[in-house]
């Protein structure tokens, strides 16, 4: 019987390998970008013709080669930056694997020049479809050019794969927008087809380089992400305001260690921060996240895209926490003074939340059921009661009586027989302003002013921004027309005092909103598969914290008897098969904190503020006072904006008013 296993040649091999690594023209500017990174550039120029297809040339003033260097470059498997399987535990550079300029070489003509600073000559290098053609001295600058021409000449079937030369050049732009942005003091300059499509100086720091990328209309909507530090953990970049979301796949660059990566449990905390603003659309974030070099693998695919953690939780709350507590700021809200006073009264308010404020809400979850803790230093927190876990009487009381404070709106105080006796009477005191709730000891009580000293109207410490606006009136008694300087700006007041509900029910419910189980009439049989059956038997004391109650009736069937009663009106099968789905893929889900969301939003929102409910110009800048006091304040809990800004050159557009009054432009001749 003939031998039906065969050993394939080496040059099947190398073409076979090369279709993991190459896949277009961008990713030999990604491999090769990576070496000239990793070999000390601080210059690096890119040229394509035809969209890569045709030539490909990549040039650095890098480190370079040796000419025996330069021969060993070319090999498969060869490397300069790892020596043993222990190197793979803590790979430092941008490549390791030794198989880019091998692939490189088997599916195109390929050369090298290159010299090292102390050296007297350079060398060049030839190979075509992995066989060295030519091999000299030549002079050359210091650093490493690499040129591809032909590309996949001798795989017609991936060279069929190409899409057009524009969309080509389109993502090899984008690498290089993601590498300007990781590396903001080297100088990019990439040029198609002869044409300089971008030059990026050195710039001193990542704004710098935003704006360079980005041009000033996106910049403007960024900002600097609050450093968040968990463990070994720490966050930092740029984050956009929402309402500069994109409608398609946003602008998200996350990098590890500098190396940009796509990894699921970034996008998901990047998806949970902005939640409640976005609605379909995505958001454009800088994110860099830098962890111990042993606590990631990066050697996972080719490409080096994928990546692995050692604790995907610990990289999931620090994202979520460092976005979030931006997010809270609103900084694209200004204040009257520019940023000091809004950084005093956010240091302020920051200090007044509970400490499940900034956590991931899986966490507070684990924390508040008692489950062991998932990060380190939560062993010592102190459980408390969860959102859908039992209660006792006493604390159930305690929650009847502060929720008692959302059936009336905020006790807005009558100014108007003041206002008429106040000259007549200067010496009465201008009437304090109620602030209904203070938190105090993770409780939320109701306050009357003489227990909370509040200042009198218009006398704050420092204004925020809604309190520094001129208030002019209200239109159709929903929204309140202000003025900011030459700029008109209308708030809706329903939206405005929904968000201040929400952040207090939310404190509230954070600490002691109980929930307990609801019998259902009749059992329901869920039936599920090995695997999801296999994650609730992992997870069922969690579910039965949470007021759920199975029976495990054999076969992978399960009977469902009780629910939490906060789940009575929703698909509560649904919701278990798909909590038991993200639980199963990533051990977290989401599903509860959602739940628990829309509904503190929903009881916020009938607590409200009507539109059509008349204010007087004393409980609106009540209003304005505890908007500026409130985290998350552009938007309501459903994610619609609070207020916007026309500007003082729109009303002159509109008005024709442009051009130095100079209306010959815009008026047709009659």
């Amino acid at each position: 019987m003939s031998n039906v296993i065969q050993v394939l040649p080496q040059a099947l091999c190398d073409q076979i390998a090369a279709g993991e690594v190459l896949e277009r023209a961008a990713s030999a500017v990604k491999e090769l970008v990576e070496n000239s990174l990793d070999a000390g550039a601080t210059s690096i120029e890119i040229e394509l013709d035809e969209g890569g297809r045709k030539r490909l040339s990549v040039c650095d003033n890098g480190c370079g080669m040796s000419p025996e260097d330069a021969k060993l470059s070319i090999l498969r498997h060869a490397t300069s930056k790892i020596r043993t399987t222990a190197d793979l535990a803590s790979i430092s550079t941008m490549g390791f694997r030794g198989e880019a300029l091998a692939s490189m070489a088997s599916v195109a003509k390929l050369s090298i020049t290159t010299q090292p600073p102390d050296a007297d000559i350079g060398t060049y290098l030839h190979v075509e479809g992995a066989n060295l053609m030519d091999f000299r001295e030549t002079a050359a600058p210091s650093g490493t050019q690499i040129v591809l021409e032909d590309l996949f000449f001798n795989t017609p079937a991936r060279l069929k794969f190409l899409k057009t030369a524009a969309t080509e050049l389109r993502r090899v732009y984008e690498v290089v927008e993601q590498f300007a942005l990781a590396c903001h003091e080297v100088r990019w300059k990439l040029t198609f087809d002869g044409r300089v499509k971008c030059d990026f100086p050195p710039h001193r720091t990542l704004r710098d380089r935003a704006l360079a990328v980005f041009g000033r209309a996106m910049s403007d909507h960024l900002y600097p992400i609050e450093p968040a530090i968990l463990g070994d953990v720490s966050v930092e970049g740029l984050f956009c305001d929402p309402v500069y979301g994109q409608s398609a796949s946003g602008r998200i660059y996350t990098y590890v260690n500098r190396r940009i990566v796509k990894d699921k449990t970034i996008q998901s905390a990047i998806n949970q921060a902005y939640k409640e603003f976005l609605h379909g659309r995505q958001p454009c974030v800088v994110l860099f996240i830098t962890i111990p070099l042993d606590q990631v693998d990066v050697n996972v695919h080719p490409t080096k895209h994928e990546i692995r953690f050692e604790t995907p939780d610990n990289v999931f709350r620090a994202v979520y926490r460092a976005l979030r507590q931006s997010l809270e700021k609103t900084p694209w809200i200004k204040s009257e003074s520019g940023s000091s006073a809004e950084a005093v009264q956010q240091a302020h308010y920051f200090e007044m939340l509970p400490d499940s404020a900034f956590r991931a809400p899986e966490d507070v979850m684990h924390r508040n059921l008692g489950l062991p803790p998932q990060y380190p230093g939560d062993a010592q927190t102190e459980p408390r009661p969860s959102a859908f876990s039992p209660a006792s009487e006493s604390v159930k009381n305690d929650v009847s009586r502060d929720l008692d404070g959302f059936e009336q709106p905020v006790a807005w105080p009558d100014m108007r027989q003041s206002n008429i006796s106040q000259d007549a009477d200067e010496s009465r005191e201008t009437p304090q302003i109620s602030y209904p709730f203070r938190l105090e000891g993770g409780q939320c009580d109701i306050q009357s002013e003489a227990s909370q000293g509040t200042l009198p109207l218009g006398q704050s410490e420092s204004k925020g921004y809604f309190s520094s606006l001129k208030y002019i009136g209200q239109h159709a008694l929903t929204y309140l027309i202000c003025a900011d300087g030459d700029n008109l700006v209308i708030v809706d007041q329903h939206a405005a005092h929904e968000r201040i509900n929400f952040e207090r029910l939310k404190q509230v419910a954070d600490d002691v909103l109980p929930a307990v189980s609801q019998g259902l009439l009749f059992p329901i049989l869920l039936r599920l598969d090995t695997r999801l059956e296999d994650t609730l038997n992992e997870y069922m004391a969690f579910f039965e914290k949470l007021g759920f109650q199975l029976d495990n009736l054999g076969g992978h069937s399960y009977a469902l008897r009780a629910v939490p009663e906060a789940l009575s009106e929703y698909d509560y099968d649904g919701i278990l098969r798909a909590a038991l789905t993200d639980l199963a893929d990533s051990g977290r889900t989401h599903q509860f904190d959602e739940i628990r969301d829309d509904i503190m939003a929903t009881m916020a929102c009938h607590k409200s503020i009507r539109a059509g409910q008349k204010l007087s110009p004393a409980e609106v800048m009540e209003l304005f006072r505890l908007m500026d006091e409130t985290g998350f304040r552009s938007n309501c809990p459903h994610g619609r904006p609070v207020h916007f800004v026309l500007p003082l050159s729109e009303l002159e557009k509109r008005f024709l008013r442009i051009a130095g009054n100079d209306l010959r432009a815009v008026v047709p001749k009659s």
